[in-house]
C-alpha cells in the first residue's frame, strides 16, 4: 500500500468517523436527556407518594400540638388542676408536673413538625411554667391555691398580654396553612 492508498482511504474514513462521533454524541445526549426526564418523573411520582403518606401524619402531629397547647394554656389548665384546699405549693407543683407530663407525652410530635413550630410549642411550655413560678413565689405558702389562679389569669387580663401558648397556636396554625 503506498502513500497515495494511505490517503485515499483517510478521505473516505476520517469524514465517516468524524461523523460516527458526531452521531454518537447527538444520541448520547437524547439518552441522557431520556433518563433525566425519567428520573424527574420517577421521582415526583415518590414525592407524591411520600405526600400522600407524610401528609396525614404531619396534620395529625400539628393537632396533637394544638391539643398539647390548649392543655397547657392557662386558663384550661388552672381550671382543670385544682382541687379544694390546695395550697400554694402543692397547686404550683400539680401545675408543672402537669405541663410537663403532657409536654412529654407529645414529645414524639416534633418529628412531624417544622422546627419553629416545635420551638414554639417548647417556648410557651416554658413561659407558661414561669409565670407559674413567678406568680406562687409571691404568694405566701400557705394561700389557697385558688389565689394562684387568680393571681395568672388577673395578669393576663389587666396587662393585655397575649398569653404564650396563644402565641404558639397562632403560628402553628399559620405553618399549617403553608402545607397546602
Amino acid at each position: 500500500m503506498n502513500f497515495s492508498d494511505i490517503l485515499e482511504l483517510l478521505k473516505y474514513t476520517v469524514p465517516a468517523l468524524v461523523m460516527l462521533g458526531g452521531v454518537y454524541f447527538v444520541i448520547r445526549m437524547f439518552i441522557d436527556d431520556e433518563n433525566k426526564r425519567r428520573n424527574q418523573e420517577v421521582n415526583k411520582a415518590l414525592l407524591f407518594e411520600q405526600r400522600k403518606v407524610s401528609l396525614p401524619l404531619r396534620l395529625q402531629a400539628y393537632e396533637r400540638a394544638i391539643v398539647l397547647l390548649e392543655r397547657i394554656h392557662p386558663v384550661s389548665l388552672l381550671q382543670r388542676v385544682y382541687t379544694t384546699n390546695m395550697l400554694v405549693p402543692e397547686f404550683q407543683l400539680e401545675l408543672i408536673k402537669t405541663i410537663r407530663l403532657e409536654y412529654e407525652y407529645n414529645l414524639s410530635q416534633q418529628m412531624y413538625i417544622n422546627d419553629g413550630a416545635w420551638q414554639m410549642v417548647a417556648t410557651a411550655k416554658e413561659e407558661t411554667i414561669k409565670i407559674i413560678n413567678t406568680f406562687a413565689s409571691k404568694l405566701p405558702d400557705d394561700a389557697d391555691g385558688m389565689e394562684l389562679s387568680k393571681a395568672i389569669l388577673n395578669y393576663y387580663m389587666q396587662s393585655q398580654q397575649e398569653v404564650p401558648v396563644q402565641i404558639a397556636i397562632n403560628f402553628i396554625k399559620s405553618d399549617v396553612k403553608s402545607l397546602f
